[in-house]
């Protein structure tokens, strides 16, 4: 199965190298950057009406919202004296909404008819985004249309985070995933499946819900029915190598490994990760508040919940998952 997003190799250059852009330039002037060229979408404008409009509920500009609710957090490492930056759940609602939104309309091959900007964007009063001024057609519907306007939430995110008062430069490595994907050159109308369910926008709560029913597909159903796959997907799985070192570092996950019982002991095996994520999770209540587990699994191994979904969608198993609803 090929490579597809690229993630075993790190964040690409050419994302990285947009990331970097963005940030010199909202650093510079405050003001969004147009990237895609207007001109190709003016003959457009005379398309659908207007989406997410609702003269009902009191909705809030993205910009305004995102200087009250920072979209970027800095939580301790429990168990450690370090700290890790995430995207705070009101972030993660308003990212996916805005996803979900783009999806919806290309599932009916309809496009934006001009460039997505941040002033399109609005958020109503439980989080979640809304379009104002944005116009979807299907006229010269095609499928760079649909990556141009994934690029265009790249920017417009960018902008968002540095409004936020985050910096672009320093971001959560699952998200730096989620970005590197709304740039991918290859993108698919499958992988708009994955778009809009990307692991790095579940809420923390719900995180154990998914690593569980993600684990029992790769383990347990595909144990079964076709460990090829199944072996596939854990040798690709990241921190093969020092997972067990970072928990023994780590003075509240080292408790449950020296603690465990009627179990065989964890050794530095990715089955092994996979096995104590499992362990734990199975019985939060055995080790502590659940946020706060999740928050620590979260924090020492961000990539490992988004690798497990990315490599089921590369081996077709990922539809067959109940993921869309684990981010209510």
């Amino acid at each position: 199965m090929g490579n597809t997003f690229g993630f075993r190799g790190g964040l690409r250059a050419d994302v990285a190298d947009l990331m970097q852009d963005a940030g010199e330039h909202l650093r510079s002037s405050g003001v969004f950057v147009k990237r895609a060229v207007a001109s190709q979408y003016q003959s457009n404008r005379t398309g659908n009406d207007e989406i997410d409009e609702s003269s009902a509920e009191e909705l809030r500009d993205a910009a305004s919202y995102v200087q009250h609710n920072a979209m970027l957090i800095q939580v301790p490492v429990v168990g450690t004296a370090r700290t890790f930056l995430r995207l705070s759940d009101e972030a993660t609602r308003m990212i996916r909404k805005l996803a979900l939104i783009l999806r919806n309309h290309h599932s009916v091959c309809k496009c934006l008819a001009a460039p997505l900007q941040a002033s399109n964007v609005w958020v109503g009063s439980a989080g979640n985004a809304k379009l104002r001024g944005a116009r979807f057609t299907d006229k010269g519907f095609s499928v760079e249309r649909v990556r141009e306007d994934y690029r265009n939430l790249f920017w417009v995110l960018q902008q968002l985070i540095s409004i936020s008062g985050g910096d672009t430069s320093k971001l959560p490595p699952d998200y730096i995933d989620f970005l590197s994907l709304l740039t991918e050159d290859n993108l698919t109308n499958k992988d708009e499946f994955l778009v809009v369910n990307h692991a790095a926008l579940l809420p923390l709560k719900n995180r154990t819900e998914a690593f569980l029913m993600l684990y029992d597909r790769i383990v347990k159903y595909l144990g079964k029915r076709n460990r090829a796959k199944m072996n596939r997907i854990l040798s690709c799985l990241p921190y093969q190598d020092d997972w067990l070192d970072t928990a023994t570092a780590n003075a509240k996950i080292n408790q449950w490994i020296v603690n465990v019982q009627n179990t065989k002991e964890y050794r530095k095996t990715t089955f092994d990760l996979l096995r104590l994520n499992r362990n734990v999770r199975s019985h939060l209540h055995e080790y502590g508040h659940d946020d706060d587990v999740e928050e620590i699994l979260y924090c020492e191994w961000p990539m490992l919940l988004v690798v497990m979904e990315k490599m089921l969608h590369l081996e077709g198993e990922l539809q067959d998952t109940d993921i869309e609803n684990k981010f209510g």
